[in-house]
């Protein structure tokens, strides 16, 4: 009986009406932060462990961190009517928005009056005003209106003429920022995108539409463009809408060709889309964007209202809403993109509502319209933010302008989920801002506590800062000690040995009733009673003491220095012990460090038994102080009467001031306020910025390389910004300096210049004045202006048009065809000769005077010469005489291989220094020689020879193309050689060694120096001695460093 009523009297405290925790700072979070100075609470704090309870959370900011959970209330609502103004006549038209704060704006014509107005409802009563006054005949038709994120109306309206007005209210004031002309009087429509600024698409007036056109505002400025302009009756009833990437979505009709039609530029360019042609579709047209992105439209054909709804480049879903008329439609998508739609019926004049269920089911209702008044044109709808339907319409028969309202039958509650702890997440709503309901969750069998924690919107998460305690029913003070053995079962506690179950508070097990010492866990007993337990008690049965800190047998009371276990009487009460005190009976005084017989406080040098006093308070004692009443001085190093801190020059008895700070004392230095004055070469430059201080003809030397940069100097930087150049003999613009050290031996003995390492613009002719800039020599003469140096420069042969080794300028025959053998005069002649002795031979050939000749002493070389046609003759020709050749034709070439071999030699003499563009070239010719082959041009065994060699070019190593294009072997274009005639030269070469000793063959290969490019041998191999391999003949000369 006892333990419920305990339970009773403990769930009675627990359900009181409000326990507060203590008010906490709340903790800062991203979004959104609340102020530190909310105080949160939960009540009650504690509940049964089976959970159930409900709870209640204070605090404030709660619906910044709630999300909204929009469900449908499954009702039936009906539509409230009411009149806005008496105003309406003919064909006026008006839109209606509403803003964030609940305010309901109408704009409308006035057809009577001819004013375009702008009526607002405050929640309690319509206020209305005049935007434009008596237009007189002006009409303002199709009025099309949003409103932007900073709740800025922006209106769109046709106006007679064929204008369109684009208003802007900014809360204030009305403005008309655009106007165009050339619209078209059936339908405008407007949107804004995320930066507030207006688009409005219309059509250019036709016969009903005459092109489909938008305007809109970049933020610089206006622009209109065409959108559809694919025939001449289209873009009829164009309605618009922005998606939230800022992407345009337009519907409108394609009156031409009978066509409901879409366009958008949502994937960057405009994309158009032909949705429906049949049953005459695209009439009043409405657009909205869903917010999974999904365009969803109606329109009007001759079955009835419909809809599509879809995403661009997918397969859209079509159906009826109503087979009744859909003229002047509206169209809104609430907050769960059910589309409500408002459409006149022009059979009986009415307005109509219609709708689709979260099920995909339509159902209509009529607004307002009875006994057939013309009610319901020039519509216009909108769900506001506590999902609320408002509607605008003409009543034209009665001349009003009416207003229906009707609840969008959602109902949206703010929700949060708080966690208790390991027991998990439980949905709460947000009753407002300050309050917060929730059901505590079930928890384990034993009291435990959790703290709570709230989850919001996007995974925001915040520490409440507060706790629940969840309880045990067999445990009622939740100490662990079961009811029926808990001697304080009423009170937690943890006492274990003269009580079970009961406060003890310090945990030393003793009940705190039982404990003298409740709060201290070393003490529970005091036998002398002079509050301090027995067990930290030095003297328990002295109730006068009760320490003895430093162990020397004398309590702490009593000894006067309880902390030293030396000393426990201070006779002069001066802070130090008898035992350790100088002066025991002074006060003042205790030490004396350096045994002066003045006590350390006296003592201004307690360490110095040398000084005691310091009359100007430096540092310095009175007897080693030069200057014992000047606190700044206290040596005097030059004995000048000056102290050696304010001397300039302690240790110069004839100096104390530097006013310039240049190392010279006033005194000697003859300019004492200017610093760096002296100039060693009085060329006005001082020491300190002169390069050359003792050279008055150089000061600068910008490359850094010893030689000053004035040119009339001495030893002037002919190149002042080249570090590696500054002399140039011949005035070529290139230095005498080299670096490269193989002109070493050459440039050292001819004195002019020097080697240095990585020099630039080396001069290779210093003593001559040249302008050769290739292959790094650089400064020679290049009298063809080629860049390379005449002394490395091809010698230009003379001109042999025919090629039959005669120059034209001594040719008598200069056309005479390729191949043929020609007497001295360059006309055709026969081997056989004349002599009588019926042989014919290549010496009755000489003799008889039908030889090749040249000009001058080279004609008289090559006639004896002839004759021999060995290599030991033409080994001793001058190199001038080379080109010159006593052609002998004796290869076995057809005439058209002879061609075909001829022009491919002159393409390895062309491209053989670009191995690729060669290799690309023999491929073509190879192509070339297929297509004539097939065609009957050429025979088959030329183009089998000349793929032979063609494949073997094209297999060539770069290094071998250079051999090859100077040799006529190589192509079958020279004689070839028998094997007696192979000994004889063989012999003839043997002989000639004196002659040619110690010089390599023209046919060994050397390597290519990548620097000039040029080819050379090191011959014989490993004797340093190196031969260049002349261009003009092909043979090496022995190279000259």
């Amino acid at each position: 009986m006892r333990t419920w009523l305990v339970v009773f009297v403990l769930l009675s405290v627990l359900s009181s009406p409000f326990l507060t925790t203590e008010p906490t700072s709340m903790p800062s979070i991203q979004e959104p932060q609340m102020s530190e100075s909310t105080v949160i609470s939960v009540s009650p704090n504690s509940g049964w462990t089976t959970g159930g309870e409900t709870i209640t959370i204070t605090g404030s900011g709660f619906t910044s961190l709630a999300y909204n959970n929009v469900t449908t209330d499954g009702q039936t609502h009906s539509w409230t009517v009411s009149t806005v103004d008496y105003v309406q006549g003919g064909y006026g038209d008006q839109a209606i928005a509403v803003t964030s704060n609940g305010d309901i704006h109408i704009v409308y014509y006035n057809y009577d009056t001819h004013q375009l107005k702008h009526a607002v409802h405050d929640g309690t009563s319509w206020s209305r005003s005049v935007i434009v006054s008596n237009s007189g005949s002006m009409d303002y038709r199709d009025v099309e209106m949003v409103v932007d994120s900073n709740d800025h109306l922006h209106v769109s309206h046709w106006v007679t003429g064929d204008y369109l007005h684009y208003r802007y209210f900014n809360g204030s004031d009305w403005s008309i920022p655009y106007t165009t002309s050339n619209v078209d009087s059936y339908g405008t429509g407007i949107a804004v995108n995320s930066q507030n600024q207006a688009h409005i698409v219309f059509s250019s007036p036709a016969y009903v539409c005459g092109g489909l056109h938008m305007a809109y505002d970049d933020g610089s400025g206006w622009n209109k463009i065409a959108l559809d302009t694919s025939t001449d009756l289209i873009g009829c009833y164009p309605s618009i809408d922005i998606d939230d990437n800022d992407a345009v979505h337009v519907s409108y009709r394609d009156h031409r060709n009978s066509r409901f039609n879409y366009i958008t530029n949502e994937s960057g360019p405009w994309d158009k889309y032909q949705h429906s042609n049949t049953n005459s579709p695209g009439y009043y047209t409405q657009t909205k964007v869903k917010s999974d992105g999904d365009i969803f439209i109606i329109q009007k054909n001759a079955n009835g209202l419909r809809y599509a709804e879809g995403y661009p480049g997918t397969l859209w879903s079509q159906g009826g809403i109503t087979g009744d008329s859909g003229d002047d439609t509206s169209l809104y998508l609430d907050a769960l993109d059910r589309p409500h739609v408002l459409h006149w019926k022009s059979s009986t004049d009415d307005l109509l509502y219609s709708t689709r269920s979260a099920s995909g089911s339509w159902s209509s209702m009529t607004v307002d319209g009875t006994g057939g008044l013309d009610v319901g044109r020039s519509n216009a709808l909108v769900v506001d933010g506590n999902h609320q339907l408002h509607a605008a319409y003409a009543d034209y028969d009665n001349k009003n302008l009416r207003y229906a309202t009707m609840p969008a039958g959602l109902i949206e509650t703010s929700e949060v989920s708080i966690q208790f702890g390991q027991f998990g997440n439980v949905t709460a709503t947000v009753i407002d801002d300050s309050t917060i309901q929730v059901t505590a969750p079930a928890a384990g069998n034993t009291y435990e506590t959790v703290d709570l924690t709230l989850w919001g919107d996007n995974g925001a998460m915040l520490d409440l800062n507060v706790s629940y305690l969840y309880i045990a029913q067999d445990d009622i003070d939740m100490d662990g000690v079961l009811n029926l053995d808990d001697d304080c079962d009423t009170v937690a506690g943890t006492s274990t040995i003269d009580l079970l179950g009961c406060p003890d508070q310090d945990g030393d097990g003793y009940s705190d009733t039982g404990d003298a010492f409740p709060s201290d866990a070393g003490e529970w007993n005091d036998s002398d009673g002079d509050g301090v337990g027995d067990n930290g008690d030095a003297f328990p049965l002295d109730a006068t003491e009760t320490l003895d800190t430093d162990g020397d047998g004398v309590g702490n009371n009593a000894d006067d220095f309880p902390l030293d276990p030396n000393e426990d009487t201070d006779s002069d009460g001066d802070g130090v012990g008898d035992n350790a005190d100088v002066f025991p009976n002074d006060p003042n005084e205790t030490m004396d460090s350096d045994n002066d017989g003045v006590g350390d406080n006296a003592d201004m040098f307690p360490d110095n038994a040398f000084e005691y006093v310091d009359s100007d308070g430096d540092g310095a004692g009175d007897n080693a102080d030069m200057f014992p009443f000047d606190a700044n001085e206290t040596m005097d190093s030059d004995g000048d009467g000056v102290g050696d801190n304010a001397d300039a020059f302690p240790l110069d008895a004839t100096e104390t001031k530097d006013s310039d700070n240049d190392g010279i004392g006033d005194n000697s230095d003859s300019h004492p306020f200017i610093n760096n004055f002296i100039d060693s070469d009085n060329d006005r430059v001082v020491d300190l910025m002169d390069e050359f201080p003792s050279d008055a003809t150089q000061w600068l030397d910008a490359d850094g390389d010893g030689y000053g940069d004035n040119t009339s100097g001495n030893n002037p930087d002919l190149f002042p910004t080249v570090s590696s150049q500054w002399s140039d003999i011949d005035g070529d613009g290139y230095g005498d300096n080299w670096g490269n050290a193989s002109w070493n031996d050459e440039r050292t003995a001819s004195g002019i210049g020097q080697f240095v390492a990585g020099a630039v613009m080396s001069d290779y002719c210093p003593q001559i004045s040249g302008n050769s800039t290739m292959m790094g020599y650089f400064g020679c003469p290049d009298s063809d202006g080629d860049g390379i140096a005449n002394i490395f420069d091809l010698i230009e042969l003379p001109e042999d048009s025919d090629g039959d080794g005669i120059p034209d300028e001594f040719d008598n025959c200069p056309n005479t065809p390729f191949g043929t053998l020609v007497d001295v005069f360059g006309c055709t002649f026969s081997l056989t000769g004349t002599n009588g002795d019926g042989v014919s031979s290549e010496e009755d050939g000489f003799f008889s005077g039908e030889m090749v000749q040249t000009v001058g002493i080279g004609a008289i070389l090559l006639a004896i010469f002839s004759l021999l046609q060995t290599n030991a003759a033409a080994a001793i020709l001058p190199d001038a005489f080379r080109w010159v050749q006593v052609f002998r034709n004796n290869n076995n070439l057809s005439r058209e291989e002879e061609n075909e071999l001829t022009y491919l030699q002159s393409l390895v003499q062309t491209y053989y220094a670009e191995p690729e563009t060669l290799r690309e070239e023999v491929r073509k010719l190879k192509a070339d020689l297929t297509a004539r082959f097939m065609n009957n041009e050429i025979k088959k065994e030329t183009r089998e020879k000349m793929f032979v060699v063609m494949d073997e070019l094209i297999a060539a190593d770069a290094s071998e193309l250079q051999f090859i294009a100077q040799s006529d072997g190589y192509f079958g274009l020279s004689s070839t050689t028998s094997v007696d005639e192979r000994f004889d030269i063989l012999d003839e070469e043997v002989a000639m060694r004196d002659v040619t000793a110690g010089t390599p063959a023209a046919a060994l290969r050397g390597e290519v120096n990548p620097e000039d490019n040029h080819e050379y041998i090191e011959y014989p191999q490993g004797s340093g001695i190196w031969f260049i391999r002349n261009s003009q003949d092909n043979d090496w000369t022995k190279w000259e460093q």
